[in-house]
Order: C-alpha cells, then sequence, then structure tokens
C-alpha cells in the first residue's frame, strides 16, 4: 500500500497550442505552484522584512516564501495595541497583503488571549473590559476581512480561569463570566465580524480537560472550526510517538 496514497489524486492533463490543437511528441516541464495541503508556521520573517527592509531579511522572506503556504501572524493585545487607541494595524498589513500576494493563507493569533494582554485595560471595570475585548474583535476581524481567513479566536482556555502569574483582564473576565460563556461570546462576535472565517480554540494543554472543554464548547453550540493545538517543547520535547498520538486523538474527538 502507498502511504502516501492520501495525498494524492488523479488528474488528466491535456497539453494544446493554444488554438485547441494537441501537442504530441514534446518534452513538459511542470513545476507545483500550490498545493491544498497548508503547510506553515509563523511568518515573522516576512514580517520583520515588509517593515525593516533589508537584503538579508529579503533573504530570509524569500526563502520562507519558498517553502510555505501558510503562516501565522501575531495579534497579541499588548503589542497590536500597546497603549489605547496606538493600533498596528498598518504593520501587520503590509505583511499580509505581501503574504496574500504570494498565495500564502494567514492565520491571525489571538484574539483573546490572559498573556501579553492589554496593560491599559486594567484600569477598567469587568463589564467595559468585556465590550472593549468584544470591539477588538470585531475591529480587527474586519480590518482584515477577505485578507486573513483564519483566526485563534481564544487561547488556552483550559489554564485561563486559574492563570496567576499576574492579574489580567481576561482571567477577569473568565472568572467573571464563566469559561463557556466567555468562549461563546468571542467566537459569536468573530463569527458576525466574518462568516466565512474558520475560527478556531488553541491550546497548549493536551490533556483531557482540552477535550471537556471542547465538548462544553460544541453542545454550547460555539461555532468553532477547527480544534488547534501548539505544542510548548521547551517544556519536553514530544517526538514522533506522542505528536502522532495527540493528533490523531484530537482528530477523532472532533469527528
Amino acid at each position: 500500500m502507498d502511504k502516501y496514497q492520501h495525498r494524492k489524486a488523479e488528474k488528466k492533463l491535456v497539453f494544446t497550442d493554444g488554438q485547441g490543437k494537441r501537442l504530441c511528441g514534446r518534452n513538459v516541464d511542470i513545476k507545483l505552484k500550490n498545493h491544498k495541503f497548508m503547510f506553515g508556521w509563523g511568518a515573522f520573517d516576512v514580517l520583520d522584512y515588509v517593515n525593516s527592509p533589508s537584503d538579508k531579511m529579503l533573504r530570509r522572506a524569500e526563502m520562507w516564501e519558498e517553502v510555505f503556504n501558510y503562516g501565522t501572524l501575531p495579534f497579541y493585545w499588548g503589542l497590536y495595541e500597546p497603549q489605547e487607541g496606538n493600533i498596528q494595524s498598518e504593520r501587520l498589513m503590509k505583511c499580509v497583503d505581501r503574504l496574500n500576494g504570494k498565495n500564502v493563507k494567514v492565520k491571525g493569533h489571538p484574539l483573546c488571549w490572559h498573556t501579553v494582554c492589554a496593560d491599559w485595560l486594567m484600569k477598567y471595570d469587568t463589564p467595559d473590559i468585556m465590550k472593549k475585548q468584544l470591539d477588538r474583535i470585531t475591529r480587527e476581524v474586519n480590518c482584515f476581512k477577505g485578507k486573513i481567513g483564519y483566526w485563534d479566536v481564544i487561547n488556552e482556555t483550559v489554564i485561563m480561569p486559574i492563570f496567576d502569574k499576574y492579574d489580567n483582564a481576561v482571567t477577569r473576565l473568565c472568572n467573571y463570566y464563566g469559561r463557556i460563556p466567555l468562549i461563546k461570546e468571542v467566537f459569536k462576535t468573530a463569527h458576525e465580524a466574518d462568516p466565512d472565517a474558520v475560527l478556531l480554540i488553541n491550546d497548549f494543554n493536551t490533556s483531557e480537560d482540552y477535550a471537556a472543554v471542547i465538548e462544553e464548547c460544541l453542545e454550547a453550540g460555539v461555532p468553532i472550526g477547527a480544534i488547534g493545538i501548539q505544542s510548548h517543547q521547551h517544556q519536553g520535547y514530544w517526538g514522533k510517538e506522542k505528536l502522532q498520538e495527540r493528533c490523531i486523538h484530537r482528530r477523532n474527538m472532533s469527528r
């Protein structure tokens, strides 16, 4: 059995001279321009290049683009809007436009997260923080609608309610409203802003706790388009067996 059969398909190609006459007995060179399988990682080299051009960074960006057709860009609120109203959309937009021009699919990461959150939110009470969080989601998704088709809507919800390294606005939201109501509301807002976008829940925790959160979300009608898994391998190398086990387990769980 061909172990790559799941990645293959048959296609009949007919070569003509431009007027419908078939070409016979010719040598033909074919180069794959793109493929359906999304293969990528963080597009930070491209982001660095478009905002600080240099020959070195151009080569790094071009090397990235030669290999990948899918890239993640950072939308960490504390960096994207370091001071209230100081929105860093232009630097991201330049990168998104370049990637789109290279037929690279883009994912924004993340719209709601307790880490790298905007510190200036802490001066507001919890209901106001919630309004600003939802407004932020609407703003970003609308701004990049048609350009970014994938969003990590909320990140690391397993630990979110008990995260205690420092006080932050999103953990406050999670404790005040409840984890599932918060997830449901941020997904609802993102979906309303772009019904065509693929919306992800994402986590580094791949235990049954994550599975339980996802099951609760599905029961609550949260429009999850895909399940995201990130590996914090600075906490220990996964290796091939664990990687396969985690991905296969989550794939079966999501059916």
